[in-house]
């Protein structure tokens, strides 16, 4: 009969424990997140003592409990040229990007990084502005990566993390007011080369696809049905697994020929959503019904990336009139 000796006895347990500590970290070790936000300006563009919404604050406070990777904004992040006279911050643009980087600062606290690109409050209005566009330049474009485009470095670039890419296109090179403009030759590039990534993200200000008949051009990507065609037709020839961007107000989603838009605009000045107006090329779209304006809540989203199910998961949480966060969407990428 075998002998089973004390030390034995004593040193088992440990073991079995040990490797289960070591399943649990592997476990953990393939799910992880990604928070996106956008348009983090000022509603009150006549009154705004910092161009930055205050729901800000609480939003960052419930993104830094979620333990995020990274957190990412697709641009808008001040009011910026769109302030009025009467704000004691008017053409202050350098307080102003101050006051956002002084709400956004628990996060470096916390050690999650920040990646911004430009909407069309951080360029100016019609053809632009020089101090605005000097002003993003020193406070942000110098620390993010730069392998984007010779002119746009800073401004447009990517980076691979745990076998996503992540590609964050500027808009506003030499853009107008009825014009906005892509780097489609870096980006045909970048798509083509994923590094070994298993899917890629792409971030942008303005919708492809709109989710409102709007009567007036403002930067609007969608209203330039040819450029908007080639940039949708690369992201569908490479396999990109959505579109994430802002702009519009409201929070909506849609798939176009199997690739997925996510507008997460509704940190912004809220607007109403008719769901009879949203572009016929969208497909399962949400939400489903209109919403009013005063039903229009700030948001922002938690993607889940389970490397272990393959799957991605992204939850749309929205804050009621007392700052609380509530689950609004819940939309699951499987591959």
């Amino acid at each position: 009969m075998m002998k089973i000796n004390k030390i034995n006895l004593f040193i088992l347990p440990i073991v079995i424990i040990l490797s289960m500590m070591v399943m649990i970290n592997i476990t953990y070790a393939q799910t992880w997140k990604f928070a996106v936000i956008s348009d983090t300006h000022d509603a009150d563009k006549d009154n705004t003592a910092t161009g930055v919404t205050a729901y800000l604050s609480p939003i960052i406070k419930f993104i830094i409990e979620e333990k995020p990777d990274m957190v990412l904004e697709t641009g808008d992040l001040i009011t910026g040229t769109l302030t009025k006279p009467t704000s004691p911050v008017y053409t202050k643009y350098e307080d102003q990007y101050a006051a956002f980087q002084k709400l956004v600062e628990p996060l470096n606290k916390a050690n999650i990084p920040l990646f911004v690109i430009r909407g069309n409050h951080d360029y100016g209005k019609k053809n632009g502005d020089l101090d605005i566009q000097q002003a993003y330049q020193a406070a942000f474009a110098h620390n993010m990566p730069q392998n984007g485009p010779e002119d746009e470095k800073g401004l447009s670039y990517s980076f691979v993390h745990k076998k996503i890419k992540f590609i964050m296109v500027d808009q506003y090179i030499n853009a107008s007011y009825d014009n906005i403009t892509l780097p489609l030759d870096w980006l045909e590039k970048e798509l083509e080369n994923k590094q070994n990534a298993e899917h890629v993200f792409v971030f942008g200000h303005s919708p492809a696809y709109s989710p409102a008949d709007e009567k007036r051009r403002h930067f609007n990507l969608y209203d330039q049905p040819d450029l908007r065609d080639q940039f949708w037709g690369m992201l569908v020839k490479n396999n990109v697994t959505a579109y994430i961007c802002g702009h519009k107000h409201i929070y909506f989603r849609g798939n176009v020929n199997g690739v997925e838009q996510i507008c997460a605009g509704n940190l912004g000045d809220a607007m109403g959503y008719n769901s009879d107006k949203v572009d016929n090329n969208l497909a399962d779209v949400f939400p489903e019904k209109s919403v009013a304006v005063t039903d229009n809540r700030p948001g922002y989203i938690i993607f889940t990336v389970d490397t272990n199910k393959n799957t991605i998961t992204a939850n749309e949480y929205c804050l009621d009139a007392n700052s609380n966060k509530y689950l609004y969407d819940t939309y699951q990428f499987n591959f």
